[in-house]
């Protein structure tokens, strides 16, 4: 799976980013305190306005923090109801009718069909559920002010908070309802859809020539019934007792016969297996070596526009080099269980559906002690999965193979020193894992800082052909350190939906407070498609898009000029360029700063591919909806307040 961000340590994350939202946050209020100051203190003097201002102050925090949980309940008891009146179960028919007819257009021989189904079920499921909120939310308010059926409300002992508080927990409410029965309905959608079975009739199958004692079957080999578009191919070991089933479409099956009224013998398929994942990683930390024996960051550059990947060539020195850590027999007392995926460049065709090869080598890096153990094929588009077992036979002699590392200051360090190396463990015809491959503890230097590592060992990558490559990231090797249930990892992604509705429901109240209801409908729905595009509109901000500005992409386009092309700085067009792209970029900096980011809740990635939500990643982008909701709920609470429409 394709993580161009690692998910960042909780407590790590929490200091930096709580540090930096109160700094915001309080020069928000001391900026807001001292411009509202300013203008009260043209009217009526500053000993007076600064009287005005602590007052306003104080009795906002008291409205703020200060509420009854009684009467938000029934305000949001009454938005609830409110919401059903305007006929919100619509949209979860809607939904029903979207899952009954999806089936229809979903392609049942995809090579990944639980992918292909997961992914749908997801992007509809958020989509129209956003879109509910959104109509729901921008329609509410502005219509009770309009009819005034809000001053049954206002003329109660209730505070403009409580409203504002009541109407996003309402919504968060009906929200959550609708979206516990779509993922209910979605779940049942995604297992049925990937239900199946297959049949095989022994007078169906090839017998094979091999020789058998008496009374013993032959082997057979046959491909299954057709189902879901796709066959699998199947071998019966002699005496029919062992059946091999082939792995198609991400899945297998398992395997029972029964005795047909003829004699013959029919082997059934049971549903799929191996299909329904939530893989827990452990991901290392990824270094290359180059052609000079010298570890680095990155391997070789081919080009490739995208650059999450870096490679090595085959037949040389340059290796891809994976460190682990916390490797234990109590944890892994089978073996490593690793699952590579490597991208494949080619700079020459030669046969197409030929696979390159490559070698694996475990690594001691206290030691040096390296054994080769493997020599495997490339898997082009999926994944290889295969076992370090605690107890190797090397495919050929060990070596011990040192580490060097540039500093700084450009001095070469070797790891390990001379006297650590382990060169009589070399001889030995076999390696236990943990005793000889795994550092109980080493210094691992990177050439920047150095850090204590226990119970550590590297896996090294290597391609054998010359004029091909392999390219590697980070998260493109990982120990699978065990299995969550499929169905909690499908609840989690959801919960990605639901903190994009919960932001989409505290912008849409806001909006409300204070817009008619078709300029809260469009501004809400800039903000939800801001927050789609929030990566651009960032790297706008930060200057880092190719191609400059809208003036210098203009005079780009005049010109007819590359985007990676210099141009000329001191001319008038390009001084004016500059001036208005740095003004240009300033307000994109401080727009997308006032965006929530909606793509990083988008977990269907994990589900699809079968990979464990991690909880610590739920926990930070709940902290991360609350930072936005918060603000939003004050600023909702004083632009309701300003219109005085208990008056």
């Amino acid at each position: 799976m394709v993580l161009e961000q690692s998910i960042p340590d909780f407590f790590t994350w929490v200091i930096r980013a709580g540090l930096i939202w109160a700094a915001v946050t309080l020069a928000l209020i001391l900026l807001t305190a001292l411009i509202s100051f300013l203008l009260a203190g043209l009217r009526m003097g500053p000993k007076m306005a600064g009287k005005m201002v602590l007052h306003v102050i104080r009795q906002a925090i008291s409205d703020i923090f200060w509420v009854s949980f009684q009467r938000i309940r029934a305000l949001a008891l009454l938005t609830f109801k409110e919401a059903v009146r305007r006929k919100i179960v619509v949209g979860f028919i809607l939904f029903i009718f979207i899952v009954l007819f999806a089936g229809m257009f979903l392609d049942p021989s995809s090579r990944h069909p639980l992918q292909l189904y997961v992914e749908f079920i997801f992007t509809t499921t958020g989509y129209l559920v956003l879109l509910l909120m959104l109509l729901l939310t921008a329609f509410s308010l502005p219509s009770d002010i309009q009819k005034k059926t809000i001053h049954t409300i206002v003329t109660k002992p209730v505070k403009i908070s409580e409203i504002v508080l009541g109407r996003i927990l309402g919504f968060v409410v009906m929200g959550t309802v609708l979206m516990a029965g779509m993922g209910i309905l979605s779940y049942g959608f995604v297992v049925r859809s990937q239900s199946h079975t297959h049949t095989l009739d022994i007078q169906d199958m090839t017998t094979l020539a091999e020789r058998t004692p008496d009374g013993v079957s032959p082997a057979r080999s046959g491909k299954t019934s057709l189902a879901r578009e796709h066959r699998h191919d199947v071998y019966i070991a002699p005496g029919g007792e062992n059946v091999e089933i082939e792995m198609r479409n991400d899945h297998s099956h398992q395997v029972s016969h029964t005795t047909l009224p003829d004699g013959s013998t029919r082997y059934i398929l049971s549903g799929p297996t191996e299909m329904y994942h939530a893989r827990i990683p452990q991901y290392g930390l990824l270094k290359f070596r180059d052609e000079m024996g010298l570890d680095k960051n990155e391997g070789v550059n081919v080009g490739d526009e995208w650059e999450y990947r870096s490679f090595i060539s085959g037949q040389s020195k340059t290796r891809a080099i994976w460190l682990f850590d916390n490797i234990t027999p109590q944890r892994f007392s089978k073996g490593l269980p690793v699952e590579l995926t490597l991208e494949v460049f080619r700079t020459y065709k030669g046969l197409i559906d030929r696979r390159i090869l490559g070698t694996i080598m475990v690594r001691n890096p206290a030691t040096g002690l390296a054994v080769e153990m493997r020599i495997f094929e490339s898997v082009e588009h999926g994944t290889d999965s295969f076992i370090i077992p605690t107890t190797i036979k090397p495919i050929r002699r060990a070596e011990v193979i040192t580490s060097i590392v540039a500093s700084q200051n450009g001095q070469l360090l070797q790891f390990p020193p001379e006297g650590e190396r382990d060169y009589g463990g070399a001889d030995k015809s076999e390696f236990d894992l943990f005793n000889d491959l795994v550092a109980k503890e080493f210094t691992y230097f990177d050439g920047k800082t150095e850090r204590v590592v226990k119970n550590a060992v590297e896996i090294w990558v290597r391609c054998l052909e010359p004029g091909q490559y392999f390219g590697a990231a980070q998260h493109d090797m990982y120990l699978r350190a065990g299995d969550s249930s499929f169905t909690w990892n499908f609840c989690k992604g959801y919960l990605g939906i639901w903190f994009q509705m919960v932001l989409v429901i505290a912008y849409g109240v806001l909006f409300s407070t204070f817009l008619s209801t078709p300029v809260a409908l469009f501004a809400t729905f800039f903000v939800v498609l801001g927050g789609f595009f929030h990566s651009f509109l960032a790297d706008l901000g930060t200057g880092s898009v190719l191609g400059g500005g809208p003036w210098e992409a203009f005079i780009r386009m005049i010109n007819q000029e590359n985007i990676t092309i210099e141009l000329d700085l001191t001319t008038p067009e390009m001084i004016m360029a500059n001036i208005f792209d740095s003004i240009f970029q300033g307000f994109m900096w401080f727009f997308s700063h006032l965006l929530p980011s909606l793509t990083r809740f988008d977990a269907s990635v994990f589900v699809s591919k079968g990979f464990n939500i991690p909880l610590h990643l739920l926990a930070i982008h709940f902290i991360y909806v609350l930072s936005f909701v918060f603000p939003l709920y004050v600023t909702g609470y004083l632009f309701l307040k300003t219109r005085e429409i208990e008056k």
